[in-house]
């Protein structure tokens, strides 16, 4: 029991602006990003399956990294060494009990956001390790399966997890949101009004629409943080950022009682 929970309590860390951070503190959430829309475009570049499904915009992600040690690199790409690096627990987010065995972030077994359905059996709230490999069209290809002339069988708990082996340096982790887009040409309306007759034509929808790579539209999804755990953020400040943007940040987390700043170890060191 005692591992366990030193488990759950794990810190990760997010590098990103300060202007970021004031808007996780203020939202008392995370913003989970389009694969799409992220800096890494291979990610979502190929198809799938034998339709050539171009599941990445299905799939939104909030990334992070379980190595405490400073990355140099992630300073650099994420901040311009200005910016800040978050520190939260794992277990961070608010999260609705599915059955026994998992949790989600969403109450409902099925919900509508925007254009597309969302459900919370297919959604875990649980942390991924980023897969790296050497080919990732041929890991992309096989995510999804035909079934049938109109539907599909998609793999989801492996979406939004593959990335090519040469960005392994950011040691990886992320929290995933998988959504089936619906088109409203795939619904049949002549089915009865009742909410069962209107849920079942939804999901006969889901196949076609994912097989006709229905777009989405939105591109994030934001997921509500609990505030015990946002009481207990640890932000490091960047190389190169200044005494003012340092007390910003104490500004920011003033109401935080267990909330740390610190400077990061390259402060100084650094050229500019």
């Amino acid at each position: 029991i005692e591992f366990a929970n030193k488990i759950q309590k794990m810190k990760i860390y997010h590098y990103t602006s300060i202007e970021t951070l004031a808007l996780i503190v203020y939202n008392k959430n995370i913003r989970f990003n389009r694969l799409d829309f992220v800096d890494d475009c291979e990610e979502s570049l190929y198809g799938s399956g034998p339709t050539n499904t171009k599941l990445g915009q299905y799939t939104f992600v909030s990334c992070w990294t379980k190595d405490s040690k400073e990355n140099l690199s992630l300073w650099k790409m994420y901040t311009n060494n200005k910016g800040v690096r978050i520190g939260l627990d794992e277990d961070m987010f608010i999260t609705h009990k599915v059955n026994e065995k998992f949790q989600s972030y969403f109450a409902k077994p099925m919900d509508m956001i925007g254009n597309a359905m969302v459900s919370s059996f297919t959604n875990e709230a649980k942390l991924y390790d980023v897969v790296y490999v050497q080919e990732l069209e041929s890991e992309m290809k096989n995510l999804i399966e035909k079934v049938g002339d109109t539907g599909a069988w998609i793999k989801t708990d492996k979406m939004g997890l593959f990335k090519r082996e040469e960005w392994s340096f950011q040691k990886e982790c992320r929290f995933k949101i998988n959504v089936n887009p619906i088109n409203p040409n795939y619904i049949n309306k002549t089915n009865g009004k009742s909410d069962f007759d209107i849920l079942y034509s939804f999901m006969n929808a889901l196949g076609p629409s994912i097989v006709a790579n229905t777009p989405v539209n939105f591109t994030y999804i934001d997921i509500p943080l609990k505030e015990s755990k946002l009481d207990c953020i640890e932000v490091m400040m960047g190389p190169m950022t200044t005494e003012g943007e340092k007390i910003i940040v104490k500004h920011l987390l003033a109401k935080f009682n267990n909330a740390t700043v610190k400077d990061s170890y390259f402060k100084g060191k650094i050229r500019k």
